[in-house]
């Protein structure tokens, strides 16, 4: 069943796995986005952490019966933020620019933008409280 919950959980660990997997092989995800012009590996580091602890957040905002809009609101926003900002690295053509980085970043980008819209829209369904 899509509930608010699982979906938060979802993207919860989508944080967690991607935040470990920054963290401990930045290097390797620079080389797998792009073979020319890849990111300082400390942006996957910051972005790591950033990522694992959002992911706590999330699991934590997922055991509520009725998060508040403005914390579904938050984590919404950071996936579209999430979602332009790797929206413009495509465009302007840094960091990502090997065929399969880019296919898989698409992907990646897609289902985050889901998450957000999701959890909005559950949110929303579960009425004013």
């Amino acid at each position: 069943m899509i509930t608010l919950s699982n979906i938060m959980k979802a993207n919860a660990f989508s944080c967690i796995g991607f935040g470990i997997t920054f963290l401990f092989l930045p290097e390797e995800v620079g080389n797998f986005l792009s073979t020319n012009n890849q990111a300082p590996s400390i942006i996957f580091t910051v972005l790591g952490i950033f990522l694992f602890f959002n992911g706590l957040h999330l699991i934590w905002a997922s055991l509520k019966l009725m998060p508040s809009k403005h914390l579904v609101i938050y984590f919404s926003i950071g996936d579209y933020i999430w979602v332009l900002g790797t929206s413009y690295l495509l465009v302007v053509g840094i960091w990502i620019t090997a065929p399969m980085g880019i296919v898989v970043t698409l992907l990646v980008s897609g289902m985050v933008g889901v998450f957000g819209l999701l959890q909005m829209i559950k949110r929303k369904e579960m009425g004013n409280c």
